[in-house]
């Protein structure tokens, strides 16, 4: 009697599903390929754009904000923005790119209240 491929698989993947570690399985295992970028920091605290969400969940990533990162050189343009730094009370900063700069993650267009 041969068994079958097919339920030996499906065996070995409900038991990897079951003993994986919490980490592991928090981070989704895979992503669709939507673009819909966002900037986020890794653990090692470097700043990257990824294709969506999804992608920076799997790096363990902070997500900053939507969009695409800005860079570390900042335009002289006021347009306040209401970001928060882990530990700390959200903050205006003058841009989105001094907000990002920070490693903050944006709350809202404009000022705090």
């Amino acid at each position: 009697m041969s068994r079958s491929p097919i339920a030996f698989l499906s065996c070995a993947l409900i038991f990897a599903a079951a003993f994986a570690p919490r980490d592991a399985a928090a981070a989704p295992r895979f992503c669709p390929e939507i673009f819909k970028p966002v900037c986020a920091v890794n653990r090692a605290g470097v700043r990257q754009t990824y294709t969506n969400a999804c992608f920076a969940q799997r790096a363990h990533a902070r997500i900053l904000h939507d969009g695409s990162c800005i860079g570390p050189i900042c335009f002289f343009i006021f347009d306040p923005v209401c970001a928060r730094v882990p530990g700390h009370r959200p903050q205006t900063y003058p841009s989105l790119c001094a907000a990002e700069n920070a490693n903050a993650t944006l709350l809202h267009d404009g000022p705090c209240k």
